[in-house]
């Protein structure tokens, strides 16, 4: 079987399309050898003894009632802290990856809640075994309502985590869940994408009506039964031999001991036949610009089938955001991996921008400045621009992120920098670099060349003043490399 006559018929797989040659999945059914027996209420992970967890309820707007883990850490005496929100692989449960990846996030001091999606696992909502792009976006927002009633989460500083087809879904409800403040996705993706126009959007269009057809006929056969049908199972229960390597690869994760879980659909079962239904039609990349100005973190394996969900979704969002590949990765190494998973980026990402959110800036935030003359996050605020030319000065707020910083650059007129929060440097080039803190106050001469930013370990801002703008723009050189930051922050 060629490559993309499989990816055509995973695809399919995927959706629950091919009806007539299929035998509805049947979890008694025999399972495969290298499949270990695992209880419902056994997990595909141990449970750190750095955090505590407990099982909860919440219902979402549909009054579906959602069950989840929250993970709390242990060693934290703080009563306010921030909260991340979990959820996928598509098909998955909370006892596999989203569980994980909230464990871990609590060890790392955040409140963490991983949950069971509608129709899945152990949350509600009938029929079993169907998604939905807009209750399946919903059941976020749903997460995000439970997490902000908690005395210990901070309500202005809840993250969400989207893994794999919840990847797309995390996104879609950044954007139009206000009170998400950061958002990031592993393995993603594209749900609505994958389903319409197949794997590398290789379906045609002929097919494509060919699915809807056989769709718009079921439902008919649903209808008389009084029940809908399962489609074809996600995997089979074992290998041929000739499956593509990120099938055996799913396999390797689902239908094994490493991560097998009799509540799975990926595992034990099978979406509804007319599972693609409500996706369709639903794009659910069209608002992601509306995510800025709050940031974006995206993480795929270099040797992953799905990288090119994470490349396009990074490419149509606006700053500020973040594409990190992993060398060598998978698809579903990026699933539970711990030597692999990125860990210390997600917790670094989350801690840089919802530990260090502040409710009030002395002259606003501003905008994203983008990657151009800065590295990291940064947001700038023109104060005064002098466009009438009356003092020959202009006055700007920058905030940066931790270990964010300006490119090498120099003023033809001077600059004076004023620092109102945080702890930072100022470097000029063949120089030691100096630390500034609150009150400090930096003039510099003209021409001399030099880069200043936040601490790796601080967020940081300033009031910046560009002096005689009358002798020109200032001279961008380029960045400051990750080594020599990391020499001059460290002496």
């Amino acid at each position: 079987m060629n490559k993309i006559t499989f990816l055509g018929t995973m695809s399919s797989l995927l959706i629950g399309q091919v009806f007539a040659q299929s035998t509805p999945a049947n979890p008694s059914q025999k399972k495969d050898a290298v499949v270990q027996e695992r209880r419902a209420d056994q997990y595909t992970f141990p449970l750190s003894d750095k955090v505590s967890r407990q099982k909860v309820t919440f219902k979402n707007r549909y009054g579906i009632s959602l069950t989840g883990d929250l993970y709390v850490p242990k060693n934290n005496a703080s009563s306010s802290l921030p909260g991340i929100v979990v959820s996928g692989p598509f098909g998955a449960v909370k006892e596999q990856s989203s569980g994980l990846y909230a464990m871990k996030m609590a060890e790392n001091g955040f409140v963490s809640l991983a949950f069971d999606p509608s129709f899945t696992g152990e949350s509600g909502g009938e029929p079993r075994n169907v998604a939905s792009p807009e209750i399946n976006t919903e059941d976020f927002s749903a997460a995000v309502d439970y997490m902000g009633l908690q005395k210990r989460v901070d309500r202005n500083r809840i993250g969400i985590i989207g893994i794999c087809g919840f990847g797309g879904m995390a996104l879609n409800a950044t954007a139009v869940d206000k009170r998400i403040k950061a958002v990031a996705t592993t393995s993603m993706y594209n749900m609505s994408r994958v389903m319409s126009k197949g794997y590398y959007d290789k379906m045609p269009l002929e097919q494509r009506a060919q699915m809807l057809e056989q769709m718009s006929l079921q439902r008919w056969t649903d209808a008389e039964k009084g029940a809908p049908v399962p489609g074809p199972r996600g995997l089979p229960v074992k290998l041929e031999g000739n499956e593509p390597q990120f099938v055996k690869e799913y396999f390797d994760y689902y239908r094994t001991n490493r991560g097998f879980h009799p509540r799975s659909i990926n595992s034990n079962g099978a979406w509804l036949a007319t599972n693609a239904l409500s996706f369709m039609n639903f794009p659910l990349m069209t608002y992601i610009q509306e995510i800025s100005p709050r940031p974006i973190l995206i993480i795929a394996g270099e040797k992953a089938h799905s990288r090119y969900f994470s490349e396009d979704a990074y490419k149509a969002a606006a700053e500020p955001k973040e594409l990190m590949i992993i060398p060598n990765a998978v698809h579903v190494d990026l699933y539970d991996k711990v030597d692999v998973i990125p860990f210390d980026k997600l917790a670094t990402f989350f801690k840089e921008n919802l530990m260090t959110i502040k409710r009030d800036y002395i002259f606003g935030k501003g905008i994203p400045a983008g990657n151009q003359i800065f590295s990291g996050t940064v947001w700038v605020n023109m104060l005064h621009t002098d466009e009438a030319k009356l003092f020959d000065t202009q006055v700007y707020n920058v905030h940066f992120n931790p270990s964010a910083r300006t490119f090498w650059h120099s003023h033809h007129g001077g600059q004076i920098l004023l620092v109102t929060e945080g702890f930072g440097y100022y470097q000029e080039k063949g120089k030691p670099a100096r630390e500034l803190r609150v009150g400090d106050v930096v003039a510099i001469e003209p021409n001399v060349i030099h880069w200043h930013g936040a601490s790796s370990e601080s967020a940081f801002t300033h009031v910046g003043l560009t002096t005689r703008v009358h002798e020109g723009p200032a001279e961008w050189l380029g960045p400051v490399a990750e080594e020599e930051y990391r020499q001059a922050v460290s002496k």
